[in-house]
């Protein structure tokens, strides 16, 4: 955002909400589903290789929303490079899967860190170098797919020495864990979708300008949202087997706890926001950033509620509850559509924000 202009910046945003419902999609929550296999039903196996297949759809539905768009040579490029990269973190994804499923938290956690700090390195020496968002894509890839190749590939090796393998070939039980899955990746889906529809209206509406602004704001607020969902990966193991040995209260007073903590995480952020939110944005983003405080802090608000939607949702998945989730997200998105199609048009940026926080109001 400093190195660039807001339409860079909103080129970029614009790749990510393109592929991350796809993505969320084929990758079917597996993660999820494999941290709460408490009776190991399936074996790694099994969620590597159709984790694999999932992801090869998701390459190939990727190319056909390029197809059918009318977007630029250089923004097509943009997304299928950020495609890629999803791609790579998808199979990050399935091999955290089973590293949280032996409560090894701590190997996923170097991994992020690993991942996290080098390519904000890459990503940044290559936009500086070139001032180019296609070169500082290509870095992200490479550099996400050197910490798979090096870290995360090398301890599921480890783990599976003599406890499976990565591919499983039994059609009959990849069926079966497609069926079990598929509600989850329809939900998965639909969540992602449900943040980035406004996106789409802003794109469509107001350009590439006003879309880097929002989705720089956005960025902010994820401390919130990776703060619900460390503390919903590491719990939903116990989550899972509190269900299943039928200690309803202590399930319940976790989530609880969990929820209460989130809506207070983002109470305190509004109110840091509302004094020193202008002062931050200035010095992050820069004077253009700065003016859309009462934004940031509207987004903020928004990622608590969000924060205890998604406690909600880990506790739906680790009571195995996966097909009672699509009838709730598929409301909430056409809420956030409908509410998006009209406030946007109108308010701006913060019609954009006042939809998604009514969305997943309606949501909790």
């Amino acid at each position: 955002a400093k190195l660039g202009t807001t339409a860079a910046v909103g080129q970029f945003a614009l790749a990510l909400a393109i592929t991350a419902p796809v993505f969320m999609l084929t990758n079917l929550q597996l993660r999820g589903i494999q941290a709460t296999d408490a009776r190991s039903t399936f074996d790694f196996g099994d969620y590597f290789t159709l984790r694999a297949a999932g992801t090869c759809i998701g390459l190939v539905v990727v190319v056909l929303i390029l197809v059918a768009s009318r977007n630029g040579r250089s923004t097509c490029l943009i997304v299928m490079l950020v495609a890629v990269a999803k791609a790579i973190e998808s199979f990050t994804d399935v091999i955290a899967g089973l590293l949280q499923k032996y409560e090894r938290l701590d190997q996923i956690a170097i991994g992020m860190m690993l991942k996290g700090s080098f390519s904000v390195i890459c990503f940044t020496a290559a936009y500086a170098y070139w001032h180019s968002v296609v070169a500082a894509s290509a870095s992200l890839c490479l550099t996400w797919l050197a910490v798979f190749l090096a870290y995360d590939l090398q301890l599921a090796r480890r783990l599976l020495r003599d406890k499976g393998n990565f591919i499983a070939l039994n059609r009959n039980t990849l069926l079966q864990l497609t069926k079990l899955a598929a509600p989850l990746g329809v939900v998965m889906a639909l969540n992602s979708l449900n943040a980035n529809i406004p996106r789409y209206v802003l794109q469509r509406s107001r350009g590439a300008s006003d879309l880097g602004i929002f989705a720089a704001l956005a960025y902010l607020v994820v401390a919130v949202g990776l703060i619900a969902s460390a503390l919903g990966q590491s719990a939903v193991v116990r989550l899972s087997k509190s269900f299943a040995q039928g200690r309803t209260r202590e399930f319940a007073r976790l989530l609880k706890r969990m929820s209460l903590m989130g809506l207070g995480i983002a109470g305190a952020g509004v109110i840091f926001a509302t004094i020193f939110g202008h002062a931050i944005l200035r010095l992050i983003y820069g004077p253009v950033y700065a003016t859309h405080l009462p934004l940031l802090i509207l987004l903020i608000a928004t990622s608590g509620v969000t924060a205890v939607a998604a406690f909600l949702g880990f506790g739906m998945t680790a009571a195995r509850q996966f097909r009672a989730q699509v009838p709730i997200i598929a409301v909430t998105v056409a809420t956030c559509a409908g509410f998006a199609v009209v406030l946007t048009p109108r308010w701006g940026l913060m019609g954009a924000g006042f939809a998604i926080l009514i969305a997943v109001s309606v949501k909790v």
